[in-house]
């Protein structure tokens, strides 16, 4: 049963970088300036903006149901994806990705939380760990795809099928159930209880800060490797792929280091290091240099993000999933990021596009040294 369950961000982070890492290929295919590519991949994150309902969800209704549910989703807007041949399929295929992606997410993640008990900082280690070896298997699976002449489009019906596998396979798990908070009517209630928490908008400013820094981020550095430094579209792919080697060494790190608190020091110290390893892995004038700079974005975004999603999780017993849910909405602020870095890409070319990117680390670490002082890790504390 528990290995169903850290098996889904393997599951997540393989199919969802697909869309991403092919990002050349699919713009190419459909005939879209990067502006309409980079706004696709926006559509991803609206459907996961949608999906936050599921999360909240998953405090009250059968998580078997959902994450099944979500699965086969998932596995039906990956077909659609990969028949659409206009801007416009692709996007509705995009925004339903997302939303499933986040059913089938928050089934998985709800039940985890309560299986692991108080072990979750280290369970969320080694369910990150399997994420990053997803990831790895996300650009070997171009890789692959483009050696067998499969195509990209081949490549998402042969993995909806591996999907449709899976949400098999969740249907016959027999997972815990709901148990929010007593004094907790409903989900109305629930969500604002959790509004009301203090502690929830340093945590909800950190967690959208970082979320923009995932494959969208990639997809731009591929093209960017691709069509300014020259590489190959497998040595491109082959190259962001030291930010998932890094990524996997940051989260057995973590799973090691765990504690039953994360502190804010560890989000200061991992947001320092993404300041600099960001530049190197984008700019850096030599390869050696650009795959040292991937291992060290890699890794200490991992410790980043595995602090931070622990926080998370065990901020209110009971309500795991509406904790991510209300957190997750300040996605919305860089829901069109993508867009707007395709923009920038389109009119001033792609190194003056991933500048945007390389912005974010500093705002990362003013805000998690702005936090230090505080102790907003303890949870009969607030902000």
């Amino acid at each position: 049963m528990a290995a169903a369950m850290l098996l889904a961000p393997f599951a997540d982070e393989w199919l969802g970088f697909l869309p991403f890492g092919a990002l050349e290929q699919i713009r190419a295919d459909a005939a879209l300036t990067y502006a309409e590519a980079g706004a696709v991949l926006a559509m991803m994150y609206a459907g996961g903006l949608a999906g936050n309902l599921f999360s909240i969800a998953a405090d009250y209704v059968s998580r078997r149901a959902l994450a099944a549910l979500g699965a086969l989703g998932v596995a039906l807007a990956m077909t659609a994806f990969a028949v659409a041949d206009s801007f416009w399929m692709l996007a509705a295929a995009a925004f339903a990705w997302g939303a499933a992606c986040d059913a089938f997410e928050a089934g998985c993640e709800v039940a985890l939380v309560d299986l692991a008990g108080d072990a979750l900082p280290r369970v969320l280690a080694r369910a990150n760990a399997w994420a990053a070896v997803g990831d790895l298997l996300g650009p070997a699976s171009l890789i692959a795809a483009a050696a067998l002449g499969l195509g990209w489009r081949g490549l998402l019906l042969a993995s909806a099928a591996v999907m449709l596998a899976y949400a098999a396979w969740l249907a016959r798990l027999r997972l815990p159930p709901p148990s929010p908070p007593e004094h907790i009517a409903n989900p109305f209630a629930g969500v604002i209880a959790v509004l009301r928490d203090p502690r929830v908008l340093l945590l909800a400013l950190l967690d959208g800060l970082f979320g923009l820094l995932d494959e969208p981020l990639l997809g731009f550095a591929i093209a960017y490797l691709e069509r300014v430094r020259g590489l190959s579209p497998e040595a491109a792919v082959a190259l962001a792929m030291s930010a998932v080697v890094g990524g996997l060494a940051g989260y057995l790190w973590a799973g090691r280091a765990a504690r039953a608190e994360p502190t804010p020091r560890t989000l200061t110290t991992a947001a320092g290091g993404l300041c600099l390893a960001l530049p190197a892995m984008v700019y850096a004038p030599w390869v050696p240099l650009q795959a040292a700079g991937g291992l060290a974005f890699g890794f200490t975004g991992a410790v980043f993000y595995a602090a931070l999603q622990a926080k998370i999780l065990m901020l209110r017993p009971g309500q795991a999933g509406s904790v991510s849910a209300v957190i997750s909405l300040t996605g919305a602020a860089g829901l069109l990021y993508p867009a707007l870095v395709g923009a920038a890409s389109d009119r001033f070319g792609l190194a003056a596009g991933l500048a945007l990117y390389a912005a974010i680390p500093l705002a990362l670490l003013a805000l998690a040294a702005a936090s230090a002082p505080t102790s907003f890790i303890r949870r009969d504390h607030g902000l």
